[in-house]
Order: structure tokens, then sequence, then C-alpha cells
């Protein structure tokens, strides 16, 4: 590990090929079994991920910790009836026009990505598992080695460690840039949007979104 950052390619390379597929395909009406707080589970017909939004050469790809069971149910990233994520890219003139989560595929045609890190939905990190976060990091790992984004937005401050064991512990881990690359991409760490994080009002939130403009396209106004 060199200062300010992590050379992946020699401590952690990924266990499968980086052009292998992302996406997981059920049959239509086939049942995903979702973890509920309550540690009860139940089927519905949702799809067991959601399709990553990715090209190559995107200014930005933002990585979220793993999809809510709505945006599971829907089919689309952000879809939260509280989740403040389209209206921050908007705010924040990431994109041309307001947006909301059924428009999620039209991303990249503006320089932007979307994956998460777990790919299995869930009611809250709660459910999550010290596995599926293990195999998440290698995935989206490849995922970075094989698009090659100028930057990286981490949706979640839980993400860092997550991402960067190596990394000496810090409390309260300031959002923007931060002094570590994955590969040749630039690192920024924001808040989580989901209207849950009672800790960030969005004032903040758009302030952090907003470090993410020297990287975004322009618009013509």
């Amino acid at each position: 590990m060199m200062h300010g950052s992590i050379l992946w390619q020699n401590s952690l390379a990924p266990t499968k090929s980086p052009h292998s597929t992302d996406r997981i395909s059920i049959p239509e009406g086939s049942y995903a079994q979702l973890s509920l707080p309550s540690g009860i589970h139940t089927q519905m017909p949702v799809s067991l991920s959601l399709p990553d939004h990715l090209a190559p050469d995107l200014t930005i790809v933002f990585v979220g910790i793993n999809p809510g069971l709505r945006s599971a149910e829907v089919g689309h990233h952000y879809a939260g009836h509280s989740n403040r994520f389209w209206k921050l890219l908007s705010d924040a003139a990431l994109v041309p026009e307001p947006l909301t989560y059924r428009d999620d595929e039209r991303l990249p045609e503006w320089g932007l990505g979307l994956t998460n890190l777990v790919a299995r939905p869930t009611a809250g990190i709660d459910g999550l598992t010290a596995e599926d976060y293990a195999a998440g990091r290698l995935a989206l790992i490849g995922k970075i080695h094989r698009y090659r984004p100028r930057v990286v937005a981490l949706l979640g401050i839980t993400l860092y460690p997550v991402l960067f064991p190596l990394e000496p512990k810090q409390r309260g881990r300031k959002p923007g840039l931060q002094s570590v690359t994955i590969y040749d991409s630039r690192i920024v760490l924001l808040p989580n949007p989901s209207g849950r994080n009672a800790a960030y009002p969005y004032h903040s939130l758009l302030n952090a979104f907003r470090t993410l403009t020297p990287w975004a396209r322009t618009f013509p106004k």
C-alpha cells in the first residue's frame, strides 16, 4: 500500500474476470427471498438484483450499499419514497433536467453510472452479512477495473471502511474527496441519501453532492 492510494492490483485482484457479466437474470415471475427487519423471511416477485448502469469512460459512478425492498420491487435504483438521490442530482447540476428513479438507465447519457456494493435487496443494512460485504467488495473492484470511471462516489459513510479495511480507523470521517484511489479512480465519499438518514439534512447532502461538480459534464442553460 502506498501513502494516499491503494494498489488493489497487487493485493486485492478480483477472483473472476472483470469482463464477466455483473447482472443476474431469472425467469419472469420467479421469487426472491428478502430479509425483513423482524428476521422473518417472505417471498415476493422481485428481481434478485437491480441491473447496473455502467459503460466505459464514465465520469462518475455512484455506488450504493445495496437495494432497498421498494427499489427491488419496482426494478429501479433509489426508488424509496423518501430517497433524495434524484433531486440531489438535479439540484447539484450533475444532470441537465429533473429525473426520477424511472430514468436510472439514462444516466450514462450524461457520464454517470450506478451500481451497488451488494446486489441482494434487504430492508436495511442490518440484513447484510460479512460474506455479503466481502463478495461485494471484490465484485466492485472488478467493475472499477473494467470501466475505469474518473470518480467513484460512495453513497454512505459506512462504505469506506468496507472498501478500505487497511486504512487507519477514523471516527467521524467527513464526506468529500478522499486521499485513496482504486486503480486510477478518485474516491468521493457522500452521505447516504436515504430519507432515514436523519444525520444529514438536505442542505448538507446538497453541499456534499456539489463536491462532484469539478468532474461533472457542463450543460447549456
